[in-house]
């Protein structure tokens, strides 16, 4: 540790080979909230699988690791967990399940029936387990404790009323439950804490936050004083007073220092450029310091893995990791 928060510079990062023992989780952001995680015990824990779309105007980078299926591209997939049932974090998760189709796939409780039916995937062969408001699964070599949560507010719609209400009524008027259904259990959203077997953890946070600093997040004790080993936090634009390109980075900077994360990523970091999270990561540091909480911050890039370790005293170290 250096004794104050700081941005790590992902270019000047040790380099350790993969099967190096001292690694405890090895790491790679595949695009938009799609992250992989290698224990060490060779287990892989998919999250959110879907690839940039270059052609989609949703994704303002152009982070495409790959032109292969996702199945055929990730290390693995013993766990699936899927945070919410947007389109871009299930998008590929059925090319992952014909490669892998004895994953688990953890999802919020009630997504189950838009996730087959928007990723057209046989519910009867696959092992799908709804994660209900605090829920714990244990695997082996890493255990999964869930905290249930909103996503954020968006455009009204009411699906009984006016021009939006015809998005959900079939070809003859009549009003789609299913598509309600989807529409309201779609936004529903699971954050998670992993501990591996050798006690690193890691916690997923894929709220939202407001400019009021809380955001839609009231269950706060679930990461406020966490120190967690490392912290992954949601930068989805929203959370940044509307401006992208001029982000407010206090209401999140003081939520990340309250967690007191030992090391800190970025998820659903697809709307803003290397260099615009390296600066908001920057102004996170400094709001770490000001608490008193020495977190270091790395921006990764898509397609390359990245790997954790641990020293006795705790202190949590960084590198790139060759495969």
């Amino acid at each position: 540790m250096t004794g104050k928060s700081e941005v790590l510079n992902r270019k000047a990062l040790p380099v350790r080979k993969w099967d190096d023992p001292e690694l405890l989780v090895k790491i790679r952001w595949d695009g938009v909230n799609f992250y992989e995680f290698v224990l060490p015990n060779g287990k892989t824990i998919v999250m959110d699988p879907y690839f940039d779309d270059p052609n989609d105007a949703h994704n303002e980078f152009k982070y495409t690791p790959t032109d292969l299926p996702a199945g055929e591209y990730v290390n693995g997939a013993d766990i699936i967990v899927l945070t919410h049932g947007h389109f871009d974090h299930t998008g590929n998760l059925a090319e992952v399940l014909d490669k892998y189709p004895n994953a688990h796939i953890i999802l919020p409780e009630h997504t189950i029936p838009s996730v087959i039916v928007s990723q057209n995937i046989d519910y009867n062969s696959h092992y799908f387990t709804e994660a209900g408001p605090h829920d714990r699964f244990e695997f082996d070599g890493v255990t999964l404790e869930t905290c249930r949560s909103n996503h954020n507010v968006g455009r009204a719609v009411n699906p009984l009323a006016g021009k939006t209400g015809k998005l959900y009524e079939d070809e003859n008027g009549n009003i789609d439950f299913f598509k309600i259904w989807k529409m309201v259990y779609e936004r529903e959203l699971i954050n998670v804490k992993f501990t591996t077997a050798e006690g690193f953890t890691i916690l997923l946070w894929n709220s939202q936050m407001g400019p009021d600093g809380r955001g839609f997040e009231t269950r706060r004790y679930f990461y406020e004083d966490a120190q967690p080993d490392l912290f992954m936090y949601q930068v989805a634009g929203a959370s940044f007073g509307g401006n992208r390109r001029n982000p407010d980075c206090g209401p999140m900077g003081k939520f990340i220092a309250s967690v007191k994360a030992k090391t800190a990523l970025p998820e659903h970091q697809q709307h803003f450029s290397y260099d615009e999270l390296d600066r908001m990561a920057e102004q996170f540091a400094e709001h770490c310091d000001e608490a008193g909480v020495e977190t270091s911050f790395l921006t990764p890039e898509s397609g390359v893995w990245y790997g954790y370790t641990k020293d006795a005293d705790g202190n949590v170290g960084v590198c790139l990791v060759e495969k």
